[in-house]
């Protein structure tokens, strides 16, 4: 039998589920504004962090439909199909002890068609003529001088000197420094080295001790481990670069960090004013899935220095110092080395 209920009370409680229909609606409308708030303070932040990478000015709207899944890919640069990225890593703008010096120069060269890539650290102490002028100097003032142009074009400078030196297009530069380089091992929750000797250097804030074989490194430790040289080389410290680099690359892959929208966000608001690029954010995000897409076990890693076998030697010169110089007395045989650094493959294979 169903219960009566009174008049009064039916329009107490129906008073009571309006009240609380009201309150569901205004906690979910605050929820909903806080939520948007949010959102759109990280959007713009990002979106401000973007432009400031890339030079660009888009806006958020047009950042938005970049980052968006399934977004259509900008095709990359490439000559005879091969893309060729200039990386360099410094101290930073603010730091007094030659903070535009680049401290490390490497270019990533992507062979499209047969899916290879290759990370190449180039000497830091070649003897470059400082281009427009008749003077010359180290390869890692290079930066620091383009630095001092107006609008700055430290990126595009170094990518002019280097492809004199390799007779090789340089289609994209990104810059590091030191602050950047910390925030993204430390987004990554630290890396796993795989050091190809013991080192140590008892140098830089206490100094750095790390075993041949796998080590866990913060971001502080993997800093020190690229960063000193006074107890070895700069040929060591760039091996001890590529290790790191590589180090990144596999934790990036294992947690599929890349692919993770919330860690690309909080890295870029992080990164801010710490990493510069010549790309679009169209490119970026190619170059992004296109690196997920090659093998990066097989990536070919190799480095100059003055070794018997190789095209470079050394020597003190007055007003410069020491100084790393082709043997030769020209590039010929750097150009040649390092336009072969592919070995022929099947690429009927690379496609299947």
């Amino acid at each position: 039998m169903r219960k009566i209920i009174p008049t009064n009370e039916h329009h107490k409680t129906k008073k009571k589920m309006k009240s609380w229909k009201k309150i569901i609606l205004i906690v979910l409308g605050v929820t909903l504004l806080i939520a948007i708030s949010v959102l759109g303070y990280f959007g713009y932040q990002a979106n401000k962090s973007i432009n400031n990478i890339t030079g660009e000015k888009q806006s958020i709207f047009d950042t938005a439909r970049s980052l968006l899944p399934g977004a259509p890919s900008k095709e990359l640069k490439s000559d005879d199909g091969r893309t060729n990225i200039v990386l360099l890593g410094m101290r930073g703008e603010n730091d007094p002890n030659g903070g535009l010096l680049s401290d490390s120069i490497m270019i990533i060269s992507i062979k499209n068609d047969s899916k290879q890539v290759a990370m190449i650290s180039i000497p830091r102490d070649l003897k470059i003529k400082i281009p427009g002028t008749q003077n010359y100097g180290k390869l890692n003032s290079a930066h620091a001088i383009g630095s001092q142009q107006k609008p700055p074009q430290g990126l595009q400078y170094t990518m002019k000197v280097l492809e004199e030196m390799t007779g090789l297009p340089m289609h994209y530069g990104i810059s590091v420094d030191f602050i950047a380089f910390k925030g993204i091992i430390d987004a990554l929750g630290g890396i796993t080295v795989n050091a190809a000797s013991d080192f140590y250097d008892p140098n830089y804030e206490g100094g750095i001790r790390v075993k041949k074989g796998p080590n866990d490194l913060n971001s502080d430790r993997a800093l020190k481990y690229v960063w000193a040289r006074l107890s070895s080389s700069d040929f060591d410290r760039s091996r001890r670069q590529r290790e790191v680099l590589t180090a990144i690359k596999d934790k990036a892959q294992q947690t599929d960090a890349l692919k993770n929208p919330v860690f690309l966000i909080n890295t870029l608001n992080n990164l801010g004013s710490h990493v510069k690029t010549t790309m679009t954010l169209d490119e970026l995000k190619t170059t992004v899935n296109t690196l997920n897409d090659l093998d990066l076990d097989a990536m070919i890693q190799k480095g100059y220095d003055t070794s018997a076998d190789g095209p470079f030697t050394s020597k003190t010169e007055p007003g410069i110092g020491y100084v790393i110089i082709p043997k030769t007395g020209n590039f010929n045989a750097f150009k040649e080395d390092i336009k072969d650094i592919f070995p022929i493959v099947n690429t009927q294979d690379t496609k299947k």
